[in-house]
């Protein structure tokens, strides 16, 4: 018996994970803009760091609980700021090299470039050591949904005056379809006060970045 709960548990932890991050919930909303569709995952991943529940199910680790238990003391009710993280001409070469996948054919390229964007934020929890990216992963959250105005992959990142950044990524697809997917940014050295502090982080990457209203 204990056998068969600890299978499910894992069963389950790992169905949380994929639904919530590869695949999300396909809204088909076009009334939204990227900014409000963020600010719903943001929402949503407050909603996970707060729930015990949903950490029990996830995981048993009390490093992991610890760090998730102080990203949900923090209040992600309104940002300070919002900005975004755009690739600049060279950005996608330079993750490759970086990456050590210069060798990679044609079409790996093109679906690790899908994925560069995302990898840049969780390459920064990791700085934080295993804990910290564990949790972050526990609280990643991702959606799918049709925007018009989508045209190329770009960060959103919320900044809060007493909570932790976000980071939103948003993949374009065929048809005007849109990836997003959100993760805390929990590296406490991370800095991100104006665009040329988070550019300045991101010395070694070409991206573009800029403060964005409402």
């Amino acid at each position: 018996m204990k056998y068969a709960k600890g299978v499910a548990a894992c069963f389950l932890s790992l169905s949380l994970l994929f639904s919530l991050t590869a695949c999300g919930d396909s809204t088909g909303n076009t009334e939204k803009s990227l900014y409000d569709q963020g600010l719903e995952l943001v929402t949503l991943m407050n909603e996970m760091a707060e729930s015990e529940e949903y950490l029990a199910a996830y995981s048993s680790s009390p490093d992991l609980a610890a760090v998730v238990h102080e990203i949900a003391q923090g209040d992600y009710s309104e940002p300070k700021a919002v900005f975004a993280i755009s690739p600049g001409e060279e950005f996608y070469a330079i993750f490759m090299e970086m990456a050590s996948m210069n060798n990679l054919s044609d079409t790996l390229k093109d679906a690790m470039a899908d994925k560069a964007m995302t990898a840049i934020l969780t390459q920064v929890n990791a700085m934080g050591g295993t804990s910290t990216l564990a949790a972050t992963a526990a609280c990643t959250a991702g959606k799918t949904f049709v925007c018009s105005d989508a045209d190329s992959n770009v960060i959103y990142l919320y900044t809060y005056e007493d909570a932790y950044p976000v980071g939103i990524s948003f993949v374009t697809g065929e048809g005007g379809a849109v990836s997003a997917s959100g993760t805390f940014v929990a590296y406490d050295d991370f800095t991100c006060g104006s665009a040329d502090e988070i550019k300045a982080f991101f010395t070694d990457y070409e991206l573009e970045v800029s403060e964005i209203e409402p």
